[in-house]
């Protein structure tokens, strides 16, 4: 109850900087033209972080394809892509935590080429 008194006379005192029209999800003097412009960018940004994303995970995939087409594994790190398949993984379970579809989508992606890798160079030790 202090606490409503307290905003209100707040809020008084500064206009309508604590209005829900001008509070925005990030600044207290957003607009709704700037919360716009801002959600559009980042729907766009994600969508080129997609591409990205799985364009820099390609590399599991030619990694793996390589070492399949030579049977081969000469060179390859194994250390190195089980590290890299216990991160990406991490940042898989931390994306569905989050519910970032971003995360999820490339994740998934790199996931799955690290474990082809993996296997790749599992394959041709064994």
């Amino acid at each position: 109850m202090q606490q409503d008194h307290l905003k209100e006379s707040v809020s008084s005192r500064s206009g309508e900087i604590f209005s829900e029209e001008k509070q925005g999800a990030h600044s207290f003097f957003a607009t709704k033209e700037d919360t716009l412009s801002r959600t559009k960018t980042l729907y766009y940004y994600a969508k080129f972080m997609i591409v990205i994303g799985i364009f820099g995970h390609s590399l599991y995939y030619l990694q793996a394809f390589k070492i399949y087409r030579q049977a081969s594994a000469e060179n390859v790190s194994l250390e190195g892509f089980l590290i890299a398949l216990f991160s990406l993984t991490c940042w898989l379970i931390y994306g569905v935590l989050m519910k970032d579809k971003v995360l999820i989508i490339v994740n998934i992606f790199g996931v799955i080429g690290a474990t082809l890798t993996t296997l790749a160079i599992f394959s041709v030790y064994l």
